[in-house]
């Protein structure tokens, strides 16, 4: 609902006794998009309904298992190779990828690459 979520009892997500952290993300239209796209190995654009592009963008595969990738205006979301992170690694940041590029509704996702292969699933957050 919009004020509570159950997690239930699995050992990874309700055990007795365990400290959890959950991080809530919701769409403000023109600030932040959440949502989900099917990869199809055809360059494609993510509408997030922004007037300047994203700033900030967190994309997951949901379909399979992979990593959280993390890309910022500060590091770079250029047409070409774009420095990124894993959200839940402890590397360096990579920079031997084009991933992403800048769009201004939002941001672009190339013909090839991880984050856009066929039939496979993604959820992201960006922020303008």
């Amino acid at each position: 609902t919009s004020s509570s979520f159950t997690v239930g009892s699995n050992a990874s997500t309700g055990a007795s006794g365990e400290d959890y952290i959950a991080y809530l993300f919701a769409t403000v239209p023109g600030v932040s998009k959440v949502g989900s796209y099917t990869g199809n190995n055809v360059s494609k654009t993510i509408d997030c309904g922004f007037s300047s592009g994203a700033r900030f963008v967190l994309i997951k595969k949901i379909n399979a298992g992979g990593n959280w990738y993390l890309f910022d205006s500060e590091r770079g979301i250029v047409s070409g190779n774009d420095p990124f992170l894993y959200a839940n690694e402890t590397d360096a940041q990579y920079t031997s990828f084009d991933l992403i590029d800048p769009d201004s509704s939002g941001f672009a996702l190339p013909s090839t690459g991880d984050l856009n292969s066929n039939n496979d699933t993604y959820i992201f957050l960006a922020i303008a």
